[in-house]
Order: C-alpha cells, then sequence, then structure tokens
C-alpha cells in the first residue's frame, strides 16, 4: 500500500489509553460492587422484639386466683441465661378462668413458653392448640410431668395439674431444654419495692 504511513508512536500512545481505558472502567465497576456490599453487608438489627413482662408479673401477683408458677428474666438460673421474653399476656381481672403466658426465645434459638390456668387440661390444650400425642411422662425435681409432641416432632410440651391449677409448657427445643424450664419454675411474688 502506497502512501500509507505507519507512526509507531501514535499505536503506542493509543495503547497505552486502551489500558487506562480498562483500568478506570475497572475502578468504576469495583465501586459500584464496593458501595452494594457495603449496603447489604451492613449490620442489621435483632429480628427478635424482646417485650417488658412486669406489666404480666403484676397482673399475675394482683388478679391471679391461684399460686402462680413463672421464670421471669431477672430470675433466669445460668443454663437458661440469654433467653429473652418475647411474648407475654395475662387474663383481665375477674377472668374466669384466669391464665396467663410468657414466651421466650432462647439461647439456641428455639422457643420455649409457660402457660397456667385454672381451666380445665382440656380447656388450656384446645386454648393453646396442643395436638399431640403423649409420649409418656417425666420427672422433673418431684413432679410428674405428661410429654406431648406433634406428630412431626417440631413441638413439645409438658403438661401437669395440680390443685385445679393446669400448668402447660411448650417449646420447639428438645425435651431437656423443656425440663430445664419446668425445673426454673417458681411462685411469682411481687417484685420488692411495689
Amino acid at each position: 500500500m502506497a502512501g500509507v504511513v505507519h507512526h509507531g508512536a501514535v499505536t503506542q500512545r493509543r495503547g497505552l489509553q486502551s489500558v487506562r481505558d480498562m483500568v478506570l472502567s475497572l475502578a468504576v465497576v469495583f465501586a459500584f460492587v464496593g458501595v452494594i456490599l457495603a449496603i447489604t453487608l451492613r449490620q442489621t438489627p435483632d429480628p427478635i422484639k424482646v417485650i417488658d413482662a412486669s406489666s404480666v408479673r403484676a397482673a399475675v401477683t394482683s388478679n391471679s386466683p391461684y399460686r402462680a408458677v413463672a421464670v421471669l428474666p431477672s430470675e433466669l438460673p445460668g443454663e437458661l441465661s440469654g433467653w429473652r421474653i418475647t411474648s407475654a399476656r395475662a387474663s383481665a381481672p375477674g377472668d374466669s378462668p384466669f391464665a396467663w403466658h410468657i414466651g421466650y426465645f432462647t439461647s439456641t434459638g428455639t422457643y420455649a413458653g409457660v402457660d397456667q390456668s385454672n381451666a380445665s387440661a382440656a380447656v388450656l390444650r384446645r386454648d393453646e392448640q396442643v395436638s399431640g400425642a403423649t409420649a409418656g411422662t417425666t420427672r422433673v425435681g418431684s413432679v410428674r410431668w405428661q410429654r406431648i409432641e406433634k406428630v412431626d416432632g417440631t413441638r413439645r410440651w409438658l403438661l401437669r395439674t395440680q390443685s385445679g391449677v393446669t400448668t402447660l409448657i411448650v417449646g420447639t427445643g428438645p425435651w431437656g431444654q423443656l425440663e430445664q424450664l419446668a425445673r426454673a419454675l417458681k411462685p411469682v411474688t411481687q417484685p420488692s419495692g411495689s
């Protein structure tokens, strides 16, 4: 080809521009990826909503026609440390039967709860949707509890009725965890200074 002159300097400069453009493009892409990672890897708040059960404690100590037993956070023994109250409710004054509930998110990521009522065991089982088969009994201290387990094994209950009061412990964890909760139950009293 006659008349075509190759200038090596222009070709070399054009090559450097291509490398520079590629580096700038990669920098923009990495900056974009960095922003996306910073947004998605930000620490998210704890999804477990912890509640204060002091109003339920007050309602139970003031209104319960029976001697209630429960475990509140300030009273959790060492093996239950890290458990957090996520649900609590009590019947209104004068309700018959009188019932209350406290639910916990355990340190192992399972659910456990205590329900107590002066309703019959059959009524409490219905109200709390206990649907399982009897799985024998267990003794916690000197107290015998009936074991009930959902057919698919995802939920367990310990049930006992004494002096017309039914106590139900429910959980998604192992039997041992429910037995620890049963062992920790203490009479509910008005906190000091109330």
